[in-house]
């Protein structure tokens, strides 16, 4: 059978054109670049010009770029580049900036549950600026590098202060260090916790599984302790048969909150009864003391 071929003769205005842009393709950096980096010269050009000329308008939109935040391309970070392996082809690939992002965020896949904002992950404990801090500040800031540089500490922190004192970004700042080692973590915001797990009264397999998680995760950050609205099912039913299972498995577990440890005592007395229960208060705050050591986050809000 005859081989049919696909060349179709130009006109002389047609190889006008098409020399042209290819000699204007020669000017082109990124051109010679590819060209040299597979020993390929003007013919080939000539021979795919049409791919040449798109891939080079993709690459222009990245030139002098600053960033992902300031990408041209349709989508940030991506674009479509050349691809030479016995034929000339288009593929995906990613620029620097997206890939210094995604390492940046790497450690995200360690978290079982993140109720916290995503630029949070990029918090780093070694790179806190600590010169405008105060020394209260810089000596809670100590203890808390003195757990991290412990590998076999099981005893978390209890980080209170003001609201936007800054308790959340170094708990935060924590959470990251371990997921960086490839533990398992979990920053659980406890007023949304109990907020979701009444959503879930309903799909108890659901609910079974969000504990499970916190009760498993190798370290775990309770954020915003005592600014739930406490109730004995918040208190008893859940707070304190997760504080008994860390405890159990000696999981690091780490608190931020606006109250001192007395201070929350006096809170986890109320009930949806308004009756006093200091007992139970007293059981959970006990757990609390068990798993953490109490640190003051001296400073006003940072919020601004």
């Amino acid at each position: 059978m005859e081989k049919v071929s696909f060349a179709f003769a130009l006109s002389e205005e047609q190889k006008k054109i098409k020399k042209a842009l290819v000699a204007q393709l020669m000017k082109n950096g990124h051109v010679l670049t590819w060209l040299k980096q597979h020993e390929l010269d003007e013919a080939f050009v000539y021979d795919h010009s049409g791919k040449f000329a798109d891939w080079t308008a993709v690459m222009e939109k990245c030139d002098n770029c600053k960033g992902l935040d300031f990408c041209r391309q349709p989508k940030r970070g991506e674009r479509i580049d050349l691809y030479l392996d016995g034929m000339l082809m288009n593929q995906v690939s990613h620029c620097t900036y997206y890939k210094e992002q995604q390492q940046a965020y790497a450690h995200r896949r360690f978290y079982k549950q993140m109720d916290m904002l995503e630029h949070y992950l990029l918090v780093d404990i070694k790179a806190i600026d600590l010169k405008s801090e105060s020394p209260e500040y810089k000596a809670a800031y100590q203890k808390i590098v003195k757990v991290l540089k412990d590998k076999n500490q099981t005893k978390g922190v209890y980080l209170w202060g003001k609201p936007g004192a800054g308790k959340s970004w170094l708990a935060a700042a924590m959470c990251n260090y371990y997921a960086q080692k490839e533990k398992s973590v979990a920053f659980v915001n406890v007023p949304k916790l109990m907020a979701d797990l009444k959503l879930l009264f309903h799909e108890p397999d659901i609910m079974e599984a969000k504990l499970r998680s916190i009760r498993n995760a190798e370290v775990v950050v309770f954020d915003d302790i005592g600014g739930e609205s406490v109730t004995a099912w918040s208190r008893d039913d859940i707070l304190l048969p997760l504080m008994d299972a860390r405890m159990e498995k000696r999981r690091l577990t780490i608190f931020t909150s606006n109250y001192s440890m007395e201070e929350l005592k006096q809170r986890l007395c109320a009930s949806a009864s308004k009756s006093s229960e200091p007992v139970a208060a007293e059981r959970l705050l006990e757990r609390i003391r068990a798993l953490s050591c109490e640190i003051f986050i001296k400073g006003e809000t940072r919020r601004k």
